[in-house]
């Protein structure tokens, strides 16, 4: 009879225990609860989740209308047609219209860079020209030419070199060559009477712009001419081995050229 009541309060206990553990328990998942959604969220949701195919598949099912609005991602996307080993006409056609696209949206972007350094250089040739009509003296002309041309973007050096001819008031802070040592380094200038854009040796990089020539890859040699004399060299230096090349026009470094040239005869 002991033994039976004995086990009857063990059993007691032992529920106790358990309904104790179940509201703990509980309690700990309701304050977790609690917890998660108290900015609206659970853990689940503020994880990032990737799609399946299948919910990419059922979005465009459900969108037919999507890719009317994205047309760009259109002409991005590679849809093969079996067609066997060789390729079908309609997906070459589609290649080639694709590569034609890419070339045109190249040649667009390289225009309006273009375009954008056009402006650019009218504008500083515009405040050039201006600024040389109130200069007083030769020096100031070689002076102003150096300055305003440096504030060019594409310029990372500038030198104006004035050819020495008897009579030349220039003060010792332009720098004079002989006529004859110029047209040797720099033969194509001279011969051709117009801007020389392109590599030019090492030796004459440092000729010319001294201690700059460290940060200088390409060079524009523009003759500054009066009538047919050239009186001087701008030399404009850029740290890209390719910015200043063959294919550069240089219609406005030209007409700098003359216009420099035709003021700086007349200062001096």
């Amino acid at each position: 009879m002991t033994d039976k009541v004995t086990t009857a309060s063990d059993s007691a206990t032992v529920t106790d225990v358990n309904s104790s553990k179940s509201t703990v328990s509980a309690d700990t998942s309701r304050a977790l609860e609690n917890e998660n959604h108290a900015d609206g969220t659970t853990p689940a949701e503020n994880s990032p989740q990737e799609l399946s195919a299948a919910q990419v598949a059922d979005y465009l099912r459900t969108h037919p209308e999507f890719f009317q609005s994205q047309t760009e991602l259109l002409a991005d996307l590679t849809l093969p047609h079996e067609s066997g080993k060789a390729i079908s006409l309609l997906e070459r056609q589609v290649v080639i219209l694709r590569e034609r696209g890419q070339e045109a949206r190249q040649k667009l972007g390289s225009l309006l860079a273009n375009a954008r350094d056009n402006d650019q250089l009218f504008d500083v040739t515009r405040d050039l020209v201006l600024s040389l009509l109130r200069a007083r003296d030769a020096t100031e002309v070689a002076e102003i030419t150096q300055d305003k041309l440096t504030a060019l973007g594409s310029v990372d050096a500038c030198e104006i070199i004035v050819v020495a001819r008897p009579g030349l008031k220039m003060s010792e802070g332009v720098r004079t060559e002989n006529a004859e040592k110029l047209a040797e380094e720099f033969a194509d200038v001279f011969r051709l009477r117009r801007t020389h854009c392109g590599a030019i040796p090492r030796s004459s990089i440092e000729n010319l712009f001294g201690a700059t020539s460290s940060r200088v890859g390409s060079t524009a040699l523009c003759p500054i001419m009066h009538e047919s004399e050239i009186i001087a060299l701008l030399a404009l230096g850029n740290e890209s081995e390719d910015y200043f090349n063959t294919s550069l026009d240089t219609l406005f470094l030209d007409f700098i050229g003359h216009v420099v040239g035709a003021i700086l005869h007349r200062s001096n």
